[in-house]
């Protein structure tokens, strides 16, 4: 089945107004396409993949630690590389984790680089969900945005706290992602697989996104059948909310033979 994949992505900014550097990565490998990862200030972009096996990959650089940038970028490019062609597993996530320990990890200006990770991979009849932290997947299926994926921080790792709002900042923590540290080999991963059905969409966010858009917004913004201007929409609404953090998407959607993807905006 041929996809469309719609790609946006956003520097955001900080309180002077001036732009974050660029901390997310976002990749995407499909049969017959060259790995691709992008880690750029601005944009939006759609393109036509013909091949159901698809792997896609947004990942979160921990502003906290250093070189966030080259760690989300690191992790993103070694799975890219690394894909077979078909299957994924966590096993794949151990793995870039030791990658990102035995490169980033030897110099001590990059010791401790962090970044989340979500990972998407599917194939003609079947998908897979992993990540690590709070980067997002999700599953858009009859009109109805499902998150397949799972939050690692202070407040959803509590029972208790998970049901509460309006707490501070802090629980907002990150308990799980991926580090520059050879010794930083316990992080959770949440995995989820399943069937695929006829027109499930799946959108794989950074907290940029989904921090200031909430899923029935996205939900909404998907309905149209107009890709580039949906996604012209939301990098709209991300401005007017202030834009304060990086902000990348990728959203995946089957197209009916003879659909082309409108290209670059």
């Amino acid at each position: 089945m041929p996809y469309q994949l719609a790609i946006l992505q956003l520097s955001g900014f900080n309180a002077t107004g001036t732009k974050w550097s660029q901390q997310d990565a976002i990749g995407y490998v499909a049969n017959g396409v060259s790995p691709t990862l992008m880690q750029q200030d601005d944009v939006i972009n759609l393109l036509d993949l013909q091949s159901p096996d698809v792997l896609l990959l947004i990942a979160d650089g921990v502003s906290a630690s250093p070189a966030a940038a080259s760690a989300s970028h690191t992790v993103v490019n070694y799975l890219l590389q690394h894909w077979s062609g078909a299957g994924f597993s966590s096993r794949q996530l151990r793995l870039a984790q030791q990658y990102l320990a035995d490169t980033l990890g030897r110099k001590r200006q990059s010791f401790g680089a962090a970044t989340t990770i979500a990972a998407l991979q599917l194939s003609a009849e079947r998908f897979v969900a992993i990540n690590a932290g709070d980067s997002r997947i999700w599953r858009l299926r009859n009109g109805q945005l499902q998150q397949l994926s799972e939050d690692h921080d202070w407040q959803n790792d509590s029972a208790e706290l998970k049901q509460q709002t309006g707490l501070a900042q802090c629980y907002r923590a990150l308990t799980s992602y991926l580090a520059a540290d050879s010794e930083a080999t316990d992080f959770t991963l949440a995995v989820t697989d399943g069937a695929l059905q006829t027109g499930d969409q799946f959108v794989l966010t950074t907290d940029g996104v989904h921090d200031l858009v909430t899923a029935e917004e996205l939900a909404e913004l998907f309905a149209v059948a107009d890709s580039a201007a949906a996604l012209q929409q939301l990098q709209k609404l991300l401005l007017q909310r202030g834009a304060p953090d990086n902000a990348s998407l990728l959203w995946l959607q089957p197209v009916t033979v003879g659909t082309t993807a409108q290209g670059n905006h």
